[in-house]
Parts: structure tokens; sequence; C-alpha cells
């Protein structure tokens, strides 16, 4: 553990067909080359592939237990897809799966980051499909990401049409936030307190980016289509 570690979390939210995914991925593709956004690339990135998204448009395998995530370690990505290890169980849907799923997984690569030295990233889509959005039911293993992942070296990339329902918790936690079209009321004053400008967001054409970084103020303007 090494607590002289910067805090890193991303939240990368947008309409569907804004771009959000497609940012996402590709950030993700430049954390773990050499010398990307000045930092040395990432030991290894952890994907919780619920959908298999990740796994389709990366072209990396999907781990479907807990020895094909071990072996997968030695590539430097490991993209789990929890609908085979997770099964529901009696008067369970996939959805309570999914969220023993992500409590699992959280635990394991807390336990496999404190392992080794580097920087490390766990990617997730839709966060608040798997945790409450009150903040004292939040997991402890999830938690544990977010409170004590930073000195683990322990990166986080969130995407979500719906930053509303995340956890106030988890927002406050976020160091960027990379913000395409949306212009609900609700999503808006949820990242008001954290974006001054969030309102521009809202005349965003698709592809277009705003991003902000809480720790430096400062902003970038884009597009990834």
């Amino acid at each position: 553990m090494d607590y002289s570690l910067d805090s890193r979390s991303t939240l990368i939210f947008g309409r569907k067909g804004s771009g959000k995914t497609t940012f996402a991925l590709r950030y993700l593709l430049n954390r773990a080359k050499e010398q990307s956004l000045n930092d040395a690339p990432a030991a290894c990135t952890f994907i919780f592939d619920y959908k298999g998204e990740a796994s389709h448009r990366l072209g990396l395998p999907a781990c479907a237990t807990a020895w094909q995530c071990v072996a997968s370690l030695a590539s430097r990505w490991v993209c789990f897809n929890p609908r085979i290890m997770f099964r529901p169980a009696a008067g369970e849907n996939f959805d309570g799966a999914d969220r023993r799923a992500f409590r699992w997984f959280c635990q394991w690569v807390f336990s496999i980051a404190n392992s080794g030295p580097g920087n490390k990233v766990l990617y997730v889509d839709e966060l608040r499909r798997f945790i409450p959005s009150r903040s004292d039911l939040i997991p402890l293993e999830v938690d544990q990401i977010f409170r004590e992942g930073r000195a683990a070296g322990i990166e986080t990339v969130m995407s979500t049409q719906y930053p509303r329902d995340f956890s106030k918790n988890i927002r406050e936690e976020v160091t960027e936030w990379v913000c395409f079209n949306i212009n609900e009321p609700d999503n808006l004053d949820a990242v008001r307190p954290y974006f001054g400008g969030i309102d521009r967001v809202a005349v965003l054409r698709p592809g277009e980016f705003i991003a902000f970084n809480r720790e430096t103020g400062r902003e970038l303007a884009g597009r990834m289509f």
C-alpha cells in the first residue's frame, strides 16, 4: 500500500449513442500504452463485462472463472463476464447474480492490486446497477475500492446514462467528469456540485464531450465522431 499515490476516478456519462462507451474503451487502450497520459502503462486493466460488450469490441477473451481471471493477468487484461460463474439462485434474477459477482470481482481486484506495484485500472459500465444509490448500503467490497484503492494503485473508470443514480459517496470520489450530451434536469443537478459548467452539455451534439478535471480545474472539449 502506497498512501502517497494520487486518487484517480473517471465517470463518463451521456445518453445512449452519444459516444461515451467508445470514449471509455479508447481510454482503456490508451492507459495500457507506454507513457500514455504522461504515466507509466497500466500494469493491468480489469473489466467487469457483464454484457460481453468490452470483450467483443476490444477483441479480448472473456474470463468466466476465477482460474481464467488469474491466467489472464499475464496479458495485463482481465475481462470478466460473470454470467457463467455466477448463476441466479432460487428466486433470484440475473441482476441479483450480477450484484454478487461484482462484489466478488471487487474483492478479487483489490487483493490482486495489493500483490504488486504499478497502476491498475478497473472499468465498469453502469455501476449503478450493482450498488444501491444510498451510500450507507454500499457493499464493503465496493466501498473498499473507492476508499482504499488509491493506495493499491487502483484507478476507477465508469460509464453511465444516469449519473443521478450514483451514490453521493461515489460521486464525491470522481476526479474527472467526461460529459457527453444529457439534458434531464435531475442528471444535470447530480453533477452540478462538482462541475459548474454542466449546463453546457445539454446542447452537445452526438460524439461531442466536455471533460472536466476537478483536481486541476482544467476543461477539455473534443469529439469522438
